[in-house]
Protein backbone atom coordinates (compact mmCIF):
# COMPACT_ATOMS: atom_id res chain seq x y z
CA UNK A 1 0.00 0.00 0.00
CA UNK A 2 1.30 3.47 -0.75
CA UNK A 3 2.07 6.24 1.70
CA UNK A 4 -0.86 8.37 2.95
CA UNK A 5 -0.41 11.94 4.09
CA UNK A 6 -2.96 14.55 5.18
CA UNK A 7 -1.97 17.98 4.07
CA UNK A 8 -3.56 21.42 4.18
CA UNK A 9 -3.62 22.76 0.65
CA UNK A 10 -4.07 26.48 -0.02
CA UNK A 11 -7.06 26.83 -2.36
CA UNK A 12 -7.47 29.30 -5.19
CA UNK A 13 -8.09 32.94 -4.28
CA UNK A 14 -11.62 33.91 -3.23
CA UNK A 15 -12.33 30.42 -1.87
CA UNK A 16 -14.35 30.45 1.33
CA UNK A 17 -12.12 28.24 3.42
CA UNK A 18 -9.12 25.97 3.46
CA UNK A 19 -9.78 22.45 2.22
CA UNK A 20 -8.19 19.31 3.57
CA UNK A 21 -6.78 17.02 0.93
CA UNK A 22 -5.50 13.51 1.40
CA UNK A 23 -2.39 12.61 -0.60
CA UNK A 24 -1.64 8.98 -1.55
CA UNK A 25 1.71 8.24 -3.14
CA UNK A 26 2.36 4.83 -4.66
CA UNK A 27 5.57 5.00 -6.75
CA UNK A 28 6.12 1.26 -7.24
CA UNK A 29 2.70 0.03 -8.25
CA UNK A 30 1.52 -2.02 -11.18
CA UNK A 31 -1.07 -1.50 -13.91
CA UNK A 32 -3.87 -2.94 -11.76
CA UNK A 33 -3.24 -0.29 -9.08
CA UNK A 34 -4.20 2.46 -11.53
CA UNK A 35 -7.73 1.06 -11.56
CA UNK A 36 -7.82 -0.46 -8.07
CA UNK A 37 -6.84 2.59 -6.03
CA UNK A 38 -9.62 4.92 -7.26
CA UNK A 39 -12.16 2.10 -6.97
CA UNK A 40 -11.05 1.28 -3.43
CA UNK A 41 -11.28 4.95 -2.45
CA UNK A 42 -14.83 5.30 -3.72
CA UNK A 43 -15.89 2.02 -2.13
CA UNK A 44 -14.38 3.16 1.19
CA UNK A 45 -11.77 0.41 1.40
CA UNK A 46 -8.97 2.96 1.82
CA UNK A 47 -9.95 5.18 4.71
CA UNK A 48 -6.98 5.27 7.06
CA UNK A 49 -7.69 7.31 10.19
CA UNK A 50 -11.14 8.23 8.83
CA UNK A 51 -12.42 4.64 9.03
CA UNK A 52 -13.89 4.99 12.55
CA UNK A 53 -14.25 8.76 12.47
CA UNK A 54 -17.36 10.83 11.96
CA UNK A 55 -15.26 13.32 10.00
CA UNK A 56 -16.09 13.50 6.32
CA UNK A 57 -13.63 11.81 3.99
CA UNK A 58 -11.49 14.50 2.32
CA UNK A 59 -10.83 14.87 -1.37
CA UNK A 60 -7.94 12.63 -2.35
CA UNK A 61 -5.04 13.14 -4.71
CA UNK A 62 -3.49 9.88 -5.88
CA UNK A 63 -0.07 9.90 -7.54
CA UNK A 64 0.99 6.52 -8.86
CA UNK A 65 3.90 5.06 -10.72
CA UNK A 66 4.24 1.71 -12.46
CA UNK A 67 7.27 -0.55 -12.59
CA UNK A 68 6.38 -2.24 -15.89
CA UNK A 69 4.62 -1.24 -19.08
CA UNK A 70 0.95 -2.12 -19.10
CA UNK A 71 -2.45 -1.92 -20.75
CA UNK A 72 -5.59 -0.46 -19.16
CA UNK A 73 -8.57 -2.10 -20.86
CA UNK A 74 -12.31 -1.54 -20.71
CA UNK A 75 -14.63 -4.35 -19.72
CA UNK A 76 -15.51 -5.14 -23.36
CA UNK A 77 -11.97 -4.93 -24.72
CA UNK A 78 -10.33 -8.23 -25.59
CA UNK A 79 -6.61 -8.46 -24.87
CA UNK A 80 -4.35 -11.36 -25.76
CA UNK A 81 -3.07 -11.93 -22.23
CA UNK A 82 -0.66 -14.72 -23.18
CA UNK A 83 1.01 -12.46 -25.74
CA UNK A 84 1.07 -9.59 -23.24
CA UNK A 85 2.67 -11.81 -20.59
CA UNK A 86 5.21 -13.06 -23.11
CA UNK A 87 6.26 -9.46 -23.81
CA UNK A 88 6.32 -8.42 -20.17
CA UNK A 89 3.17 -6.29 -20.40
CA UNK A 90 0.73 -6.17 -17.49
CA UNK A 91 -3.00 -6.07 -18.25
CA UNK A 92 -5.61 -4.46 -15.99
CA UNK A 93 -9.31 -4.61 -16.87
CA UNK A 94 -11.87 -2.19 -15.54
CA UNK A 95 -14.77 -4.06 -13.87
CA UNK A 96 -18.12 -4.04 -15.66
CA UNK A 97 -19.98 -3.11 -12.47
CA UNK A 98 -19.35 -1.30 -9.21
CA UNK A 99 -19.71 2.25 -7.99
CA UNK A 100 -16.13 3.35 -8.43
CA UNK A 101 -13.34 3.30 -10.93
CA UNK A 102 -10.70 5.40 -12.61
CA UNK A 103 -12.19 8.06 -14.84
CA UNK A 104 -10.83 11.07 -16.67
CA UNK A 105 -11.43 14.28 -14.76
CA UNK A 106 -14.56 16.25 -15.68
CA UNK A 107 -15.99 13.43 -17.81
CA UNK A 108 -19.34 11.67 -17.56
CA UNK A 109 -19.73 7.94 -18.10
CA UNK A 110 -22.36 6.59 -20.47
CA UNK A 111 -24.15 4.97 -17.54
CA UNK A 112 -24.36 8.26 -15.68
CA UNK A 113 -25.56 10.01 -18.81
CA UNK A 114 -28.32 7.45 -19.42
CA UNK A 115 -29.61 7.49 -15.84
CA UNK A 116 -29.57 11.26 -15.44
CA UNK A 117 -30.84 12.33 -18.86
CA UNK A 118 -34.42 13.04 -19.89
CA UNK A 119 -36.19 10.61 -22.19
CA UNK A 120 -37.56 13.54 -24.16
CA UNK A 121 -35.63 14.71 -27.20
CA UNK A 122 -36.04 18.07 -28.85
CA UNK A 123 -34.08 18.78 -32.02
CA UNK A 124 -32.31 22.12 -32.10
CA UNK A 125 -32.57 24.41 -35.10
CA UNK A 126 -29.13 25.04 -36.60
CA UNK A 127 -27.69 26.85 -39.56
CA UNK A 128 -26.80 24.27 -42.21
CA UNK A 129 -23.35 25.79 -42.72
CA UNK A 130 -22.47 25.69 -39.02
CA UNK A 131 -19.82 23.10 -38.05
CA UNK A 132 -21.39 19.77 -37.10
CA UNK A 133 -18.19 17.96 -36.15
CA UNK A 134 -14.48 18.61 -35.90
CA UNK A 135 -12.51 15.69 -37.35
CA UNK A 136 -8.73 15.56 -37.42
CA UNK A 137 -6.67 14.39 -40.38
CA UNK A 138 -4.46 11.34 -39.89
CA UNK A 139 -1.24 13.37 -40.00
CA UNK A 140 0.67 10.86 -42.14
CA UNK A 141 3.09 13.51 -43.44
CA UNK A 142 2.78 16.24 -40.79
CA UNK A 143 0.71 17.47 -37.87
CA UNK A 144 -2.98 16.51 -37.87
CA UNK A 145 -5.34 19.38 -38.75
CA UNK A 146 -8.86 19.88 -37.41
CA UNK A 147 -11.33 19.78 -40.30
CA UNK A 148 -14.62 21.63 -39.77
CA UNK A 149 -17.46 19.71 -41.43
CA UNK A 150 -20.90 21.29 -41.54
CA UNK A 151 -24.40 19.82 -41.46
CA UNK A 152 -24.68 20.67 -45.14
CA UNK A 153 -21.45 18.77 -45.89
CA UNK A 154 -22.97 15.57 -44.50
CA UNK A 155 -26.28 16.14 -46.31
CA UNK A 156 -24.37 16.59 -49.58
CA UNK A 157 -22.36 13.42 -48.91
CA UNK A 158 -25.59 11.41 -48.49
CA UNK A 159 -26.74 12.69 -51.89
CA UNK A 160 -23.38 11.72 -53.37
CA UNK A 161 -23.49 8.21 -51.87
CA UNK A 162 -26.92 7.75 -53.40
CA UNK A 163 -25.42 8.61 -56.81
CA UNK A 164 -22.25 6.51 -56.80
CA UNK A 165 -23.21 3.61 -54.53
CA UNK A 166 -26.94 3.40 -53.74
CA UNK A 167 -27.97 1.68 -50.51
CA UNK A 168 -31.30 -0.07 -49.94
CA UNK A 169 -33.37 -0.71 -46.80
CA UNK A 170 -32.73 -4.45 -47.14
CA UNK A 171 -28.94 -3.97 -47.07
CA UNK A 172 -27.06 -5.20 -44.00
CA UNK A 173 -23.88 -3.21 -43.62
CA UNK A 174 -20.97 -4.09 -41.34
CA UNK A 175 -19.67 -1.21 -39.21
CA UNK A 176 -16.08 -2.21 -38.49
CA UNK A 177 -14.34 1.16 -38.79
CA UNK A 178 -13.95 3.54 -35.83
CA UNK A 179 -16.72 6.13 -35.95
CA UNK A 180 -14.27 8.97 -35.33
CA UNK A 181 -12.96 8.42 -38.88
CA UNK A 182 -14.67 10.27 -41.71
CA UNK A 183 -15.16 7.12 -43.83
CA UNK A 184 -17.12 5.41 -41.06
CA UNK A 185 -19.08 8.50 -40.06
CA UNK A 186 -19.93 9.97 -43.47
CA UNK A 187 -20.24 6.83 -45.61
CA UNK A 188 -21.33 4.28 -43.04
CA UNK A 189 -23.18 5.59 -39.99
CA UNK A 190 -25.03 8.63 -41.39
CA UNK A 191 -26.07 7.13 -44.79
CA UNK A 192 -27.32 3.98 -43.03
CA UNK A 193 -29.63 6.08 -40.86
CA UNK A 194 -30.60 8.22 -43.85
CA UNK A 195 -31.59 5.31 -46.10
CA UNK A 196 -32.89 2.91 -43.46
CA UNK A 197 -30.30 0.14 -43.83
CA UNK A 198 -29.30 -2.25 -41.06
CA UNK A 199 -25.91 -1.51 -39.49
CA UNK A 200 -24.08 -4.19 -37.53
CA UNK A 201 -21.39 -2.52 -35.44
CA UNK A 202 -18.33 -4.49 -34.34
CA UNK A 203 -17.10 -3.06 -31.00
CA UNK A 204 -13.52 -4.28 -31.42
CA UNK A 205 -11.93 -5.37 -34.67
CA UNK A 206 -10.25 -8.68 -35.27
CA UNK A 207 -10.29 -10.61 -38.58
CA UNK A 208 -12.09 -13.60 -37.02
CA UNK A 209 -14.66 -11.36 -35.33
CA UNK A 210 -15.31 -9.58 -38.63
CA UNK A 211 -15.79 -12.88 -40.48
CA UNK A 212 -18.14 -14.16 -37.78
CA UNK A 213 -20.17 -10.96 -37.94
CA UNK A 214 -20.50 -11.08 -41.74
CA UNK A 215 -21.63 -14.71 -41.55
CA UNK A 216 -24.00 -14.17 -38.63
CA UNK A 217 -25.92 -11.21 -40.07
CA UNK A 218 -25.46 -12.28 -43.70
CA UNK A 219 -23.98 -8.88 -44.46
CA UNK A 220 -24.37 -7.52 -47.97
CA UNK A 221 -22.00 -4.55 -47.80
CA UNK A 222 -18.56 -4.19 -46.23
CA UNK A 223 -16.83 -0.81 -45.96
CA UNK A 224 -13.27 -1.29 -44.74
CA UNK A 225 -9.66 -0.19 -45.13
CA UNK A 226 -6.93 -2.04 -47.06
CA UNK A 227 -5.28 -3.67 -44.03
CA UNK A 228 -8.57 -5.31 -43.10
CA UNK A 229 -8.93 -6.89 -46.54
CA UNK A 230 -5.35 -8.16 -46.24
CA UNK A 231 -6.16 -9.65 -42.82
CA UNK A 232 -9.31 -11.37 -44.11
CA UNK A 233 -7.35 -12.89 -46.98
CA UNK A 234 -4.73 -14.18 -44.54
CA UNK A 235 -7.45 -15.91 -42.48
CA UNK A 236 -8.97 -17.34 -45.67
CA UNK A 237 -5.62 -18.82 -46.70
CA UNK A 238 -5.30 -20.67 -43.38
CA UNK A 239 -8.66 -22.42 -43.94
CA UNK A 240 -9.61 -21.93 -40.28
CA UNK A 241 -12.87 -20.11 -40.94
CA UNK A 242 -15.94 -20.35 -43.12
CA UNK A 243 -15.78 -17.79 -45.90
CA UNK A 244 -19.12 -15.93 -46.13
CA UNK A 245 -20.53 -15.43 -49.62
CA UNK A 246 -23.31 -12.94 -48.82
CA UNK A 247 -21.41 -9.74 -49.68
CA UNK A 248 -22.78 -8.09 -52.82
CA UNK A 249 -20.23 -5.27 -52.72
CA UNK A 250 -17.16 -4.18 -50.76
CA UNK A 251 -15.77 -0.66 -50.52
CA UNK A 252 -12.12 0.03 -49.78
CA UNK A 253 -10.96 3.48 -48.74
CA UNK A 254 -8.48 5.37 -46.60
CA UNK A 255 -5.39 4.21 -48.52
CA UNK A 256 -4.52 2.51 -51.83
CA UNK A 257 -5.34 -1.19 -52.09
CA UNK A 258 -2.78 -3.26 -54.06
CA UNK A 259 -4.17 -4.89 -57.20
CA UNK A 260 -2.89 -8.26 -56.02
CA UNK A 261 -5.17 -8.06 -52.97
CA UNK A 262 -8.21 -6.92 -54.98
CA UNK A 263 -7.95 -9.79 -57.43
CA UNK A 264 -7.44 -12.49 -54.80
CA UNK A 265 -10.15 -11.16 -52.46
CA UNK A 266 -12.77 -11.02 -55.21
CA UNK A 267 -11.97 -14.61 -56.17
CA UNK A 268 -12.01 -16.02 -52.62
CA UNK A 269 -15.07 -14.14 -51.35
CA UNK A 270 -16.96 -14.18 -54.67
CA UNK A 271 -17.71 -10.47 -54.49
CA UNK A 272 -16.50 -7.18 -55.91
CA UNK A 273 -14.31 -4.49 -54.37
CA UNK A 274 -14.75 -0.88 -55.41
CA UNK A 275 -11.93 1.51 -54.53
CA UNK A 276 -13.19 4.83 -53.27
CA UNK A 277 -11.38 8.12 -53.04
CA UNK A 278 -12.00 10.90 -50.58
CA UNK A 279 -10.51 12.90 -47.75
CA UNK A 280 -11.58 14.21 -44.37
CA UNK A 281 -11.81 17.62 -46.06
CA UNK A 282 -14.26 16.25 -48.65
CA UNK A 283 -16.53 14.54 -46.09
CA UNK A 284 -15.11 11.22 -47.31
CA UNK A 285 -15.81 9.71 -50.75
CA UNK A 286 -16.11 11.90 -53.85
CA UNK A 287 -15.72 9.19 -56.49
CA UNK A 288 -15.73 5.42 -56.76
CA UNK A 289 -14.19 2.96 -59.17
CA UNK A 290 -17.16 0.62 -59.11
CA UNK A 291 -16.72 -2.97 -60.21
CA UNK A 292 -18.43 -4.15 -63.33
CA UNK A 293 -18.30 -3.18 -66.97
CA UNK A 294 -16.79 0.28 -66.39
CA UNK A 295 -14.19 -0.85 -63.85
CA UNK A 296 -10.59 0.19 -64.58
CA UNK A 297 -7.86 -1.44 -62.45
CA UNK A 298 -5.74 1.09 -60.53
CA UNK A 299 -8.17 3.99 -61.02
CA UNK A 300 -10.30 5.73 -58.39
CA UNK A 301 -13.04 6.10 -60.99
CA UNK A 302 -14.87 9.00 -62.60
CA UNK A 303 -16.02 11.92 -60.41
CA UNK A 304 -19.74 12.01 -59.72
CA UNK A 305 -21.84 14.69 -61.41
CA UNK A 306 -22.12 16.46 -58.03
CA UNK A 307 -18.33 16.84 -57.88
CA UNK A 308 -15.90 18.78 -60.06
CA UNK A 309 -12.41 17.23 -59.95
CA UNK A 310 -9.53 18.45 -62.09
CA UNK A 311 -5.77 18.15 -62.41
CA UNK A 312 -3.79 21.38 -61.91
CA UNK A 313 -0.12 22.24 -62.36
CA UNK A 314 1.90 24.28 -59.82
CA UNK A 315 0.43 27.50 -61.26
CA UNK A 316 -3.16 26.22 -60.88
CA UNK A 317 -3.63 25.69 -64.62
CA UNK A 318 -5.65 22.67 -65.74
CA UNK A 319 -3.61 19.90 -67.33
CA UNK A 320 -4.46 17.71 -70.32
CA UNK A 321 -5.30 13.98 -70.05
CA UNK A 322 -2.25 11.91 -69.14
CA UNK A 323 -0.36 14.77 -67.51
CA UNK A 324 0.42 14.35 -63.81
CA UNK A 325 -0.48 17.19 -61.46
CA UNK A 326 -2.33 17.92 -58.22
CA UNK A 327 -5.93 16.77 -57.82
CA UNK A 328 -8.26 19.66 -56.93
CA UNK A 329 -11.96 19.51 -56.00
CA UNK A 330 -14.95 21.83 -55.96
CA UNK A 331 -18.22 20.53 -54.43
CA UNK A 332 -20.77 20.96 -51.64
CA UNK A 333 -18.98 18.27 -49.63
CA UNK A 334 -15.80 20.35 -49.24
CA UNK A 335 -15.00 21.77 -45.81
CA UNK A 336 -14.90 25.52 -45.15
CA UNK A 337 -11.45 25.13 -43.63
CA UNK A 338 -9.24 24.01 -40.78
CA UNK A 339 -9.94 24.90 -37.16
CA UNK A 340 -7.70 27.69 -35.84
CA UNK A 341 -5.39 27.31 -38.85
CA UNK A 342 -5.98 30.23 -41.27
CA UNK A 343 -2.65 29.75 -43.07
CA UNK A 344 -3.28 26.06 -43.74
CA UNK A 345 -6.82 26.91 -44.89
CA UNK A 346 -5.56 29.59 -47.28
CA UNK A 347 -2.94 27.21 -48.69
CA UNK A 348 -5.48 24.45 -49.37
CA UNK A 349 -8.43 26.61 -50.51
CA UNK A 350 -7.19 28.62 -53.47
CA UNK A 351 -9.40 30.29 -56.07
CA UNK A 352 -12.44 28.30 -54.99
CA UNK A 353 -10.69 24.93 -55.35
CA UNK A 354 -9.61 22.57 -52.60
CA UNK A 355 -6.06 21.39 -53.26
CA UNK A 356 -5.87 17.79 -52.03
CA UNK A 357 -2.10 17.33 -51.96
CA UNK A 358 -2.59 14.14 -54.00
CA UNK A 359 -0.85 13.76 -57.34
CA UNK A 360 -2.56 12.07 -60.25
CA UNK A 361 -3.85 12.27 -63.82
CA UNK A 362 -6.98 11.77 -65.92
CA UNK A 363 -7.23 9.49 -68.89
CA UNK A 364 -9.16 10.29 -72.07
CA UNK A 365 -12.39 8.88 -70.58
CA UNK A 366 -12.17 10.99 -67.43
CA UNK A 367 -11.00 8.24 -65.08
CA UNK A 368 -8.63 9.55 -62.41
CA UNK A 369 -5.50 7.76 -61.27
CA UNK A 370 -3.57 8.66 -58.11
CA UNK A 371 0.17 8.47 -58.42
CA UNK A 372 1.08 9.66 -54.90
CA UNK A 373 0.87 12.25 -52.18
CA UNK A 374 2.49 15.52 -53.22
CA UNK A 375 4.65 15.52 -50.08
CA UNK A 376 5.67 11.88 -50.63
CA UNK A 377 7.11 12.33 -54.14
CA UNK A 378 10.81 11.47 -54.28
CA UNK A 379 12.95 13.64 -56.54
CA UNK A 380 16.24 12.16 -57.75
CA UNK A 381 18.36 13.70 -60.47
CA UNK A 382 15.48 15.90 -61.55
CA UNK A 383 13.12 12.91 -61.97
CA UNK A 384 9.94 12.45 -59.93
CA UNK A 385 9.56 9.00 -58.36
CA UNK A 386 6.20 7.74 -57.13
CA UNK A 387 6.57 5.67 -53.93
CA UNK A 388 3.33 3.87 -54.77
CA UNK A 389 4.74 2.61 -58.09
CA UNK A 390 7.78 1.15 -56.33
CA UNK A 391 5.61 -0.32 -53.57
CA UNK A 392 3.36 -2.09 -56.09
CA UNK A 393 6.40 -3.81 -57.64
CA UNK A 394 7.78 -4.94 -54.27
CA UNK A 395 4.33 -6.03 -53.10
CA UNK A 396 3.98 -8.31 -56.12
CA UNK A 397 6.96 -10.27 -54.76
CA UNK A 398 5.29 -13.31 -53.16
CA UNK A 399 7.15 -13.12 -49.85
CA UNK A 400 6.12 -9.54 -49.00
CA UNK A 401 3.29 -8.81 -46.56
CA UNK A 402 3.64 -5.02 -46.38
CA UNK A 403 5.88 -2.29 -47.77
CA UNK A 404 6.44 1.45 -47.60
CA UNK A 405 8.82 3.56 -49.68
CA UNK A 406 10.23 6.98 -48.75
CA UNK A 407 13.00 9.31 -49.87
CA UNK A 408 16.16 9.51 -47.76
CA UNK A 409 19.47 11.37 -48.27
CA UNK A 410 22.38 9.29 -49.56
CA UNK A 411 26.09 9.98 -48.93
CA UNK A 412 26.07 12.74 -51.54
CA UNK A 413 23.01 14.32 -49.83
CA UNK A 414 20.85 13.52 -52.86
CA UNK A 415 17.43 11.96 -52.33
CA UNK A 416 17.46 8.18 -52.73
CA UNK A 417 14.75 5.52 -52.59
CA UNK A 418 14.47 3.45 -49.42
CA UNK A 419 12.04 0.55 -48.96
CA UNK A 420 10.78 -0.70 -45.61
CA UNK A 421 9.65 -4.29 -46.05
CA UNK A 422 7.57 -6.62 -43.85
CA UNK A 423 7.79 -10.26 -44.90
CA UNK A 424 5.08 -12.88 -44.65
CA UNK A 425 5.36 -15.08 -41.58
CA UNK A 426 7.95 -17.81 -42.06
CA UNK A 427 9.51 -16.17 -45.14
CA UNK A 428 13.06 -14.87 -45.48
CA UNK A 429 14.69 -12.56 -48.00
CA UNK A 430 17.61 -10.18 -48.50
CA UNK A 431 17.98 -6.59 -49.61
CA UNK A 432 19.68 -7.82 -52.79
CA UNK A 433 16.70 -10.05 -53.62
CA UNK A 434 14.26 -7.12 -53.22
CA UNK A 435 16.46 -4.81 -55.30
CA UNK A 436 16.83 -7.40 -58.07
CA UNK A 437 13.03 -7.79 -58.13
CA UNK A 438 12.70 -4.05 -58.71
CA UNK A 439 15.39 -3.93 -61.40
CA UNK A 440 13.30 -6.21 -63.56
CA UNK A 441 10.28 -3.89 -63.49
CA UNK A 442 11.47 -0.31 -62.85
CA UNK A 443 13.71 2.29 -64.45
CA UNK A 444 17.17 2.35 -62.82
CA UNK A 445 16.59 5.66 -60.98
CA UNK A 446 13.43 4.26 -59.32
CA UNK A 447 15.11 1.15 -57.90
CA UNK A 448 15.57 1.30 -54.09
CA UNK A 449 19.10 2.03 -52.96
CA UNK A 450 18.34 0.94 -49.41
CA UNK A 451 16.12 -1.83 -48.02
CA UNK A 452 15.24 -2.27 -44.35
CA UNK A 453 13.28 -5.23 -43.02
CA UNK A 454 10.83 -4.65 -40.17
CA UNK A 455 8.37 -6.70 -38.15
CA UNK A 456 5.64 -4.10 -38.75
CA UNK A 457 5.11 -0.61 -40.19
CA UNK A 458 3.88 2.33 -38.11
CA UNK A 459 0.23 2.95 -38.99
CA UNK A 460 -2.62 5.19 -37.96
CA UNK A 461 -5.81 3.88 -36.38
CA UNK A 462 -7.28 3.54 -39.86
CA UNK A 463 -4.38 1.66 -41.41
CA UNK A 464 -2.49 4.45 -43.16
CA UNK A 465 1.29 4.09 -43.09
CA UNK A 466 2.79 6.93 -41.03
CA UNK A 467 5.69 7.71 -43.34
CA UNK A 468 6.91 10.55 -41.15
CA UNK A 469 7.73 7.99 -38.43
CA UNK A 470 9.95 6.09 -40.86
CA UNK A 471 12.20 9.10 -41.42
CA UNK A 472 15.46 9.21 -39.49
CA UNK A 473 15.38 11.60 -36.56
CA UNK A 474 11.59 11.47 -36.22
CA UNK A 475 10.38 12.62 -32.82
CA UNK A 476 6.83 12.16 -31.59
CA UNK A 477 5.71 15.68 -30.64
CA UNK A 478 3.06 14.24 -28.31
CA UNK A 479 5.77 13.04 -25.91
CA UNK A 480 6.77 15.19 -22.94
CA UNK A 481 10.46 14.83 -22.21
CA UNK A 482 11.77 15.21 -18.70
CA UNK A 483 14.05 18.21 -18.17
CA UNK A 484 17.59 17.19 -17.39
Amino acid sequence: MGKKRDKKVQPEENADALRTWRYIYNPDGDAADLLAYPSALVEGRIAGKYLLSTEKLPDTLVVQGVKKQGILAGADVRVDRKLAEKNGVEVATRPRSGRGGAKLAETVSLGELLTSSSKKFNAEDVEVDEPAVLLYTSGTTGRPKGVMLSHNNFHAECDLVDHVFPMYPEDRVVGVLPLFHVLAMADNLIPMANYGCSLSIIPQYSPMELLRNIEQVQATVLIAIPTMYVHLLHVARTGKATIPKSLRECISGGAPLPMKVIEEFEKVFQTHIAEGYGLTESTSAVCLNASGEGYKPGSIGVPDSLVDMRIFDVDDRELSPGEVGEIVIKAEVITKGYYNAPEATAEAMRNGWFHTGDMGYKDEEGYIYITDRKKDIIIRGGFNISPREVEEVIYSFGKVKDVAVIGVPDKSKREAVKAFVVLEEGESSTAREIIDQCKGHLSPYKVPKFVEFRDALPKSATGKVLRKELKEGYRDERLIEKDR
